[in-house]
């Protein structure tokens, strides 16, 4: 089954009161979308978003910590009194589904409130259907928050809702309890495939969602700053139906298990198709130094990463940041080229890559990638590589965050477009508060005048 990301839509999580992004042109899919906009502007919050939903889905049919919890709790503001909210809607051939999730600020952690799901078939006059509106604290005496198929009159059918009813119930008061997904368990899953009474379209949903959440891979800023500390290489993965994120050593020599090793081994062999193409003559490997035993007699592997340039070998934490970056996203590049299904979305792309290769990269990706890439970026070079329409920018308007330039000839450049607008106006929304020259200065004189010591100090 092939599934689509179609829209994402974000409200009141962080600066962002309202963003919707819409990954179809004319009902086909696009295969880049490149977010641009000022610092602070929503790009880095998109990338939060969709880390979100990956992350409740995988917490509750994959068994991963529900990082969502606490990692993302910055998200929602203190005194925000409208709750957070994502809407994301995949398309497959069947159907579009939709979720939508609400959460709040409790303490110190969040919490799902609201839970929605949509199921709209792909069929001439088909309108949406909502398959489940869960709310914590549900009243069960009033309504269920799942609907009921194929039931007829009878004592065996109605002893057969009210058992399954009761499994809800316990469910529900187990999800309120750990602030968790009512949707997204195993429990649910268990529920759904087992039990003739509930939508079959439901149990698709959970489905579409969990392998959506497999393919799916999200490298934030805060992975690609690990780069920067010179211990660990976040090395982005897909090999052999595997996806994820696996740490490489590169500040010296360090002990691994063996299975940790053979993934590297042909991430690396992988990779090395590639990175001579892009960085002549240098290819990398994952060197074997020794077999060391924990007191425990699990057996590890003495690993070390090295580069290749020619005929010169050397740890591979010599290299440049901005070819580490490299390294470190070219399989999930490379899975997105090659796999229908594969989102990758990475937060500061042109962290540390040259423009010019970043611009080669991103239009390769354009021209034949059968995967979606969504990144941010700073750098304004693919802007003359991508068309218009794979291209998304941030506003000043919190109201209105994401914006599509209309109706951009072949003729324009449309990194002048930008620009042009940064400094004129003209687009639908502000794009950027244009600082004055003058009005900097004078903010450093008055800044470094704060900073003096007084005569008597």
């Amino acid at each position: 089954m092939i599934i689509k990301l179609k829209r994402l839509t974000i409200e009141h999580i962080k600066n962002v009161s309202h963003g919707s992004v819409d990954f179809t042109y004319k009902n086909k899919s696009l295969n880049v979308v490149g977010i641009y906009g000022a610092n602070g502007s929503g790009k880095t919050t998109l990338v939060d978003a969709v880390a979100l939903v990956k992350q409740i889905v995988e917490a509750g049919l994959i068994n991963k910590p529900a990082d969502y919890q606490h990692n993302l709790i910055d998200l929602i503001d203190f005194t925000q009194d409208n709750p957070a909210r994502v809407s994301i809607t995949l398309a497959t051939a069947e159907a579009d589904v939709t979720y939508v999730v609400t959460l709040s600020r409790e303490a110190e952690s969040s919490v799902i409130n609201e839970e929605e799901v949509y199921y709209k078939a792909n069929k001439k006059g088909s309108r949406s259907r909502l398959l489940l509106h869960y709310r914590r604290g549900f009243s069960w005496q009033k309504d269920i928050p799942v609907p009921l198929d194929g039931l007829t009159k009878g004592v065996e059918k109605k002893i057969q809702v009210t058992q399954n009813l009761v499994e809800l119930r316990v469910l529900s008061e187990l999800v309120d309890e750990r602030a968790g997904s009512f949707l997204f368990n195993k429990n649910m899953l268990r529920i759904l495939s087992t039990r003739t009474i509930f939508s079959n379209q439901l149990l698709t949903v959970l489905e579409t969602f969990k392998q959506f959440s497999l393919n799916l891979t999200i490298y934030s800023s805060k992975i690609s700053g690990q780069i920067y500390s010179d211990i660990f290489l976040p090395l982005s993965f897909s090999v052999d139906q595997a996806f994820g994120m696996v740490p490489i050593p590169t500040d010296g020599t360090k002990n691994i298990r063996p299975e940790v090793y053979s993934v590297g081994v042909k991430i690396f062999e992988q990779i090395n198709e590639v990175l001579p193409v892009l960085i002549p003559n240098l290819t990398i490997s994952l060197a074997k130094k020794d077999v060391v035993m924990s007191q425990n007699g699990d057996e590890f592997l003495t690993v070390e990463a090295i580069a290749h340039r020619d005929e010169h070998n050397f740890p591979l934490r010599c290299e440049s940041d901005g070819i580490k970056k490299i390294i470190s996203i070219l399989s999930t590049l490379i899975n997105v080229y090659n796999h229908e299904n594969v989102v990758a979305v990475i937060d500061e792309l042109d962290a540390g890559i040259y423009e010019y290769l970043l611009g080669e990269l991103v239009s390769v990706m354009s021209d034949r990638a059968k995967g979606l890439l969504i990144f941010t970026s700073h750098n304004l070079r693919p802007l003359e590589v991508l068309p218009y329409q794979k291209i998304e920018f941030t506003t000043v308007n919190p109201k209105n965050r994401y914006i599509t330039i209309r109706n951009i000839k072949p003729t324009n450049n449309l990194r002048d477009v930008y620009l042009r607008a940064i400094q004129l106006g003209g687009m639908e929304e502000k794009v950027f508060n244009y600082n004055n020259e003058i009005d900097i200065k004078r903010a450093f004189r008055k800044a470094g005048r704060k900073g003096e010591l007084k005569k008597n100090d």
